[in-house]
C-alpha cells in the first residue's frame, strides 16, 4: 500500500533563515549535527528501537504515517502539518519515505528543544498520585525504587529534610525540582 502526499511549499527563506533566534535544521546542517551528538545513550537506543518497530515492513525507511506514530509514542507532539514538512525537509530523493538517520536528527532536535524543568514539572505531575500537590514520604521512597535509585529511607528522610523548605515533612514541585537537580538524572 502506498501513501501518496503534496510536498508543502516552502515558505520563502524559512528553512535557510534563522528565525527569531531559532537554529537552522536543514538536513546535515550543524545544528543538526550537534543536536544528534548532544542526546543519550539511552536515548538514541529508545530511537533505533523505535525506528525499528516503526519500520513496519523493515525496508530501513519509514513513511509519512509511520513517523507520525513513531514521534508520537516517543512522547512528542506533532500535527499532520509539521509531520508533512519533516518529510519534506528530509525526503531529499523525494521517494515518500525517511531512513533512520533523518529520524535520528528529528528525534535528537526534539530532545534538544526539551526544557528539563517542564519535564520535572511533569514527572512531579506524575507522582503526585493524590493530586495534593505534595508527594509523601511513602512515595518518595516508590519513586526513587522505580527510578532505579539506591537510597535507603535514612538517605530518604534527609532528602525531604534537607529540601522540605515549607517544613511541612512532604515534598511540593518547587522541592521536588530541587532534588531532581541533585541527582544524577538532572
Amino acid at each position: 500500500m502506498s501513501f501518496s502526499w503534496e510536498r508543502p511549499s516552502r515558505l520563502s527563506g524559512a528553512g535557510a533563515a534563522r528565525r527569531g533566534g531559532a537554529l537552522d535544521y536543514r538536513p546535515g546542517g550543524r545544528a543538526q549535527q550537534k543536536a544528534v551528538k548532544s542526546i543519550s545513550k539511552e536515548q538514541r537506543q529508545e530511537i533505533k528501537e523505535a525506528f525499528d518497530i516503526f519500520d513496519s515492513e523493515g525496508t530501513g525507511k519509514m513513511d509519512y504515517h509511520e513517523l507520525k506514530v513513531a514521534i508520537r509514542a516517543m512522547g512528542f507532539e506533532i500535527k499532520k502539518p509539521e509531520a508533512l514538512e519533516l518529510m519534506s525537509r528530509y525526503d531529499t530523493d523525494e521517494s515518500g519515505y525517511i531512513n533512520f538517520e533523518a529520524f535520528e536528527q528529528i528525534l535528537a532536535q526534539r530532545y534538544a528543544a526539551q526544557d528539563p524543568v517542564e519535564e520535572m514539572k511533569k514527572a512531579f505531575q506524575l507522582f503526585d498520585e493524590e493530586r495534593r500537590g505534595k508527594i509523601s514520604f511513602r512515595t518518595l521512597r516508590r519513586i526513587a525504587r522505580d527510578l532505579g535509585e539506591r537510597l535507603n529511607d535514612d538517605e530518604l528522610q534527609g532528602m525531604i529534610e534537607e529540601f522540605d523548605l515549607n517544613q511541612d515533612g512532604e515534598i511540593d514541585e518547587e522541592e521536588f525540582i530541587n532534588i531532581m537537580k541533585q541527582t544524577a538524572l538532572y
